[in-house]
């Protein structure tokens, strides 16, 4: 079978270079992309040739983001179209970053485009059943139409290895780009505490994003010995320090998308098997099990924060099962190989010649 794939974000992160390795082994594959660097410039591209790509193929793929791909594609096709949905932009955009309302313009064009792209494709690809919910019940689309896959990762620059520990002492590790969903200032206020408390524990924070700013100011404020800011680095830079540090953090703020999604920083856990401590979620309890092969924090005050990382400290002999434990739940769950598996199973298998 012949398929084409397009997405509009770079199609080198880890979903889009996932997505393509597994076409290309599978099918007979030709692909729509731009590698520029912004939206602006990859957008027009991608639209001024895709129409022409798209003769004689039997099926699509629109990888992230293709919100309007789907809409805009299926002008021109009725031949199956999956569509690997990822996140929601309405959410993101109206209620984590809070760009602006969702009564707004910007907010109701997001909506429906969001809306006519979940409804115009013919499998749409999310990583939690907590995100099938809430996205079937938002836009009204049947739950039927979506496929649970987890996550991928670079899993070439992502991988265990014995390094030597960042610190002697017990070390905290924050990887990302500082978003509101983070929730990295009650990282910051839960350091402090430590720090207080004569806690022997150093928090160590890499990336840069929204909240940066506010992050190294409380630390500044608080006088902050226990932390430390590193800025952006590649996968392989980040490898040793997933590897050298004791247990790496999730998110740790309140809302719906909270509540519905799994980070690429918990499978980069996971597949280091470190343990990851994170947020009790609806969508993180599908696949994890606190103390098990994971740490969860109940609720995302400081204190609690602080306590839970105190009490994990105190505990080595759980940190080593649990980080055992996480390895293993990667291989079950996690891994790029569980997910090539699902799409083979649940989709590309049930892909017949009578829908070409």
């Amino acid at each position: 079978m012949k398929v084409l794939f397009t997405c509009s974000d770079k199609p080198g992160i880890s979903r889009n270079r996932f997505h393509r390795q597994n076409l290309k082994e599978r099918f007979d594959y030709t692909e729509c992309i731009s590698e520029g660097k912004t939206y602006a410039s990859r957008i027009p591209s991608i639209l001024s040739r895709l129409p022409f790509k798209m003769r004689g193929q039997d099926f699509y793929f629109v990888s992230y983001m293709g919100h309007f791909l789907v809409i805009f594609m299926r002008l021109f096709t009725k031949k199956p179209i999956v569509f690997d949905f990822y996140l929601s932009i309405y959410d993101m955009m109206c209620n984590d970053r809070k760009v602006y309302t969702p009564e707004s313009f910007l907010g109701r064009i997001t909506y429906w485009i969001e809306k006519k792209s979940l409804e115009k494709a013919d499998y749409v690809i999310v990583d939690t059943h907590k995100l099938i919910e809430s996205l079937s019940v938002m836009y009204g689309v049947s739950k039927d139409k979506f496929v649970r896959v987890p996550l991928t990762i670079n899993e070439e620059n992502v991988v265990k290895k014995d390094v030597e520990r960042y610190k002697d002492v017990f070390t905290v590790l924050y990887v990302g780009s500082y978003i509101p969903l983070h929730g990295t200032t009650v990282i910051i206020e839960a350091a402090k505490i430590s720090q207080e408390r004569g806690e022997d524990t150093f928090f160590l924070m890499i990336g840069k994003g929204p909240d940066l700013a506010k992050c190294k100011a409380l630390s500044e404020e608080y006088d902050l010995k226990n932390i430390e800011f590193k800025g952006f680095m590649s996968l392989e830079e980040l490898n040793y320090y997933y590897n050298a540090a004791d247990i790496n953090l999730g998110l740790f703020s309140m809302g719906e998308r909270a509540n519905s999604v799994v980070l690429n920083k918990t499978n980069d856990s996971f597949r280091v098997g470190k343990p990851h401590l994170t947020l009790e979620t609806d969508a993180m309890k599908e696949a994890f099990t606190d103390n098990e092969d994971i740490f969860y924090c109940k609720d995302n005050l400081p204190e609690t924060l602080a306590e839970r990382i105190a009490e994990i400290k105190n505990n080595p002999s759980l940190v080593k099962q649990v980080g055992e434990n996480a390895s293993q739940s990667y291989v079950d769950k996690l891994s790029n190989a569980k997910a090539r598996q699902i799409l083979e199973e649940r989709i590309f298998s049930v892909l017949k010649p009578s829908e070409q």
